[in-house]
């Protein structure tokens, strides 16, 4: 099976480069933004040069009416410049995090089951929240800086210079030691965001584990256990967040003070200046004006870059997913042919992490034929129907699995996937209507024809005793159903499907015995005129099987019928003795035999 590589948006090398791939879409916002950057520190250093002016020229009174609307101008071209620096960067944030998480979501619904397995569903939801949201929280908020900044002090730093440059020089002399000291202090920063982040999603995945599992964890009474894993998780985000807190903490004290110290070397050596007549009462209060223009963005790098660092930190976790691959859909659609064998197997061997599962197994599905498999827990059985349905890749030389004549690797796996329906143990059903559950098997179903795939999976009756019918919502996973009322909503919908392969993972496995009978007459109208295959669990799947295939450690040890295999009385006849006799005995014993 062939997974794709990624598109655009995940083909850059660097992190921020992946980053701003969402942010371009929205360009026009950011152009504005950072045009209102620059404009706000343009009029920053021109209205000291006014304030200047305005010093020196204390005994025109036209000047000064000039310079006051001047003054005037800017500080409203100030106001609107900072109202467009906040509305863009919302604008172009919120969109941008809109669409990476949208690009998140698309992805992991297209990323093969191999890697779905090392993440954890609360994990990926915290990617999706939190490490997004300190994205966004840096492009809205801190952006801007990265524009303001160079310029407000590139241009208060050349116009200092042209004034007197031995007062600019003297002051600022101290600030690359406390650019280099606060820079060092920060780089741990970006480790602590990252651990914060990881255990977030740890102690996530640990809260969603309980509430899910919330009926299992009453009765055993683990309350008590979950939640000292969870708050452990926690106690690991505080930690880290404390630690994070005391290095920004740490930074405060010796930053206050370096970069306090130019005012100081300022005040001194400017009074000296004026004394001596080499600085103007003008120019002092230019120099005190805009050398706050130097100092901020001296004293803001080292915050800036802990932001950056701790925003790198989330962005590498939302990468990570999009740079997972991503199943083969793109593939041109095969043309089926009906005579084909719908199913075959030729000498498939797969592992889970180097743990082999299916060994050399090779056998053929026949159209309208139901294969039944059998065999101990762990013997590969639901393996096969996953690597049916595409959700795991077998490598190659390791044999081949055909659907109507066609390997897996030439099949666009969505097209695959329209010929097979899956009925498992583990029924999924969303938290929507019953109606639309039962109509996710074929989206463009009518009404009718999902009440009539619900009368054939004897569905109908218990769905019309509930106060809202078809339009009952079935909670979270079902929760509002008993177990046998969800597997025959999972029935209906494969039903509704009527594709012509049939995969049944022992779907009646966890059921009474009342449900299981309701359930079993349902399987067995739509097994009806189809292929399937299914693990059996019940002695009249495998009677009326025309094929029993026994698995023993990823081996089919034998095959044959059910009655062909008994009278062999090897493994099939151990595992009939063991799991289906007493079976046989209660159903003969119901029939007065």
């Amino acid at each position: 099976m062939i997974f794709t590589k990624q598109d655009s948006h995940t083909r850059s090398n660097s992190v921020f480069g992946w980053v701003l791939s969402f942010v371009k879409p929205y360009r026009i916002w950011v152009f504005i933004c950072i045009l209102a950057s620059v404009l706000v520190a343009v009029a920053d250093i021109w209205m000291g040069v006014l304030i200047q002016s305005m010093v020196e020229y204390t005994s025109d009174f036209d000047k000064l009416v000039r310079i006051a609307l001047i003054i005037l101008c800017l500080t409203i071209v100030g106001f609107f410049s900072k109202y467009f620096i906040t509305y863009s960067a919302a604008r172009f944030s919120a969109r941008a995090m809109r669409d990476l998480k949208n690009k998140m979501a698309a992805h992991l619904e297209q990323v093969p089951m191999s890697t779905m397995d090392k993440y954890h569903s609360g994990d990926l939801v915290s990617r999706l929240t939190s490490d997004a949201q300190i994205l966004q929280s840096f492009l809205q908020q801190h952006f801007y800086q990265l524009f303001y900044l160079p310029v407000v002090f590139v241009g208060a730093l050349a116009l200092l210079l042209s004034i007197n440059w031995k007062l600019i020089l003297f002051s600022v002399a101290i600030l690359p030691v406390a650019i280099a000291v606060t820079g060092a202090m920060s780089r741990p920063l970006q480790t602590y965001a990252a651990r914060m982040q990881d255990h977030l999603g740890q102690a996530n995945a640990i809260a969603q584990d309980t509430l899910s599992g919330i009926h299992m964890v009453k009765a055993f009474r683990l309350e008590d256990v979950m939640y000292r894993k969870y708050e452990a998780g926690m106690q690991q985000v505080l930690k880290n967040g404390i630690l994070a807190e005391k290095k920004r903490a740490f930074m405060t004290a010796p930053g206050i003070l370096l970069f306090s110290a130019p005012i100081l070397f300022f005040v001194a050596y400017g009074g000296y200046l004026i004394q001596t007549g080499e600085l103007t009462l003008g120019s002092l209060v230019i120099f005190s004006y805009l050398l706050h223009f130097i100092i901020e963005p001296l004293s803001l790098a080292p915050v800036l870059f802990a932001q950056v660092q701790e925003t790198s930190g989330a962005a590498k976790r939302l990468q990570e997913i999009c740079l997972q691959p991503v199943e083969q859909n793109d593939l041109p659609a095969i043309s089926v042919d009906p005579k084909a064998v719908p199913v075959q197997f030729e000498n498939v061997t797969f592992a889970y992490d180097q743990t082999k599962i299916l060994d050399a197994i090779s056998f053929a599905l026949p159209k309208n034929k139901t294969v039944a498999l059998v065999g101990a827990s762990g013997s590969g059985k639901s393996t096969i129907l996953k690597l049916l349905c595409g959700f795991y890749q077998i490598e190659p030389g390791e044999g081949c699995i055909k659907v109507f004549g066609h390997s897996l690797d030439h099949w666009n796996l969505a097209a695959l996937r329209s010929h097979l329906s899956l009925v498992s143990q583990d029924t999924t059903l969303f938290p929507v209507s019953i109606a639309e559950n039962i109509s996710y098997g074929r989206l463009d179903a009518t009404r009718d024809e999902i009440i009539a795939a619900a009368k054939a999976a004897n569905a109908h009756d218990f769905i019309m005793e509930l106060p809202e019918g078809y339009e009952t919502r079935v909670g979270e996973r079902g929760s509002r159903l008993s177990g046998g009322q969800k597997q025959r909503i999972a029935i209906a919908r494969a039903i509704l499907k009527d594709a012509p392969i049939l995969l049944l993972d022992e779907p009646t496995s966890a059921l009474d015995t009342e449900s299981e009978a309701l359930v079993q007459e349902a399987l067995e109208n739509v097994m009806r005129d189809r292929t399937v295959l299914v693990i059996a669990h019940r002695l009249s799947t495998i009677k009326d099987a025309d094929e029993v295939l026994v698995l023993e450690q990823g081996q089919i040890v034998e095959r044959g019928t059910h009655f062909d295999l008994l009278a062999k009385g090897g493994v099939y006849t151990r595992l009939y003795q063991k799991q289906f006799a007493t079976e046989e005995q209660g159903v003969l014993a119901a029939e007065g035999v």
